[in-house]
């Protein structure tokens, strides 16, 4: 059977240190040459450039790189982004920028813009990771309202019984023991807000009734709000908010998918 040859790929590094291990996690579906930005050779292969520092020096060196080599394929990876950050990227017409340290998600779509070929049958196809993403991001800026998994499958386009199964599948829990827990999660810094009573904080957080609220808390925290509020401990808190907890510590998810609010 024919095999096609990997692509090319330049990595540039400002650290004294090669970046050994991103181009051992880049290596199964690119051919890496490893670079300081300042010894970087002509070239028409793709340019991927990690920042360190990301200050005014290392941006001028990448500046310098885009005026000698206007049509190269160019890529940063970026230890902190923002707004004005991306824009600066895009006023030197970079290809693409990415956080890092990579997650695996982004490792992943990173090899496939630039190996048409590359296939990992190990890691979740990159449409469906991006779907459940969405997901977890609507509801991280929406839990307090009224959530349903057919509203939320139908916003991403995704079939319910799919999103329903990626629930079970990628983070280990149900979409409605998700959606609960995180409400729970903002709950204790209610109850220490002054004048708000227990049903307020149940309907504040979209629980269908206060009872419906006390008994989640009372399930997942062994104790009651009005317990809570009165200065009393939590008690052992139940497998399914301590599987919602893992959830939420992006190093612990499957197949590196983070939230919004923790990438």
């Amino acid at each position: 059977m024919m095999t096609v040859a990997s692509p090319g790929v330049s990595l540039c590094h400002f650290d004294q240190e090669s970046p050994g291990k991103l181009a051992a996690q880049l290596s199964d579906a690119l051919k890496v040459t490893v670079h300081r930005v300042s010894a970087l050779p002509d070239g028409n292969d793709p340019c991927i450039v990690v920042m360190n520092k990301q200050d005014h020096r290392e941006m001028a060196a990448i500046e310098q790189i885009r005026l000698k080599q206007p049509g190269r394929c160019l890529m940063l990876l970026m230890p902190r982004l923002s707004v004005p950050a991306l824009r600066w990227a895009l006023s030197h017409s970079v290809t693409q920028a990415y956080s890092y340290p990579l997650s695996a998600l982004e490792a992943t779509e990173l090899k496939l813009q630039l190996n048409e070929h590359y296939h990992c049958p190990s890691v979740m196809q990159r449409h469906t990771h991006d779907k459940l993403r969405q997901v977890l991001d609507l509801i991280e800026h929406t839990f307090d309202r009224p959530l349903t998994l057919n509203q939320l499958a139908t916003e991403v386009g995704i079939s319910h019984s799919r999103l329903s199964h990626l629930f079970r599948k990628e983070l280990g829990i149900k979409f409605s023991h998700y959606l609960i827990c995180r409400r729970l999660e903002a709950a204790p810094a209610l109850l220490h807000e002054e004048g708000l009573t227990v049903a307020a904080i149940a309907y504040r957080l979209s629980f269908s009734t206060p009872s419906h609220f006390c008994r989640a808390f009372k399930a997942h925290f062994g104790l009651t709000p009005s317990e809570y509020k009165q200065g009393a401990k939590s008690g052992q808190y139940s497998n399914s908010y301590r599987r919602y907890l893992e959830c939420r510590q992006p190093q612990n998810l499957r197949h590196g998918i983070a939230l919004a609010s923790l990438a």
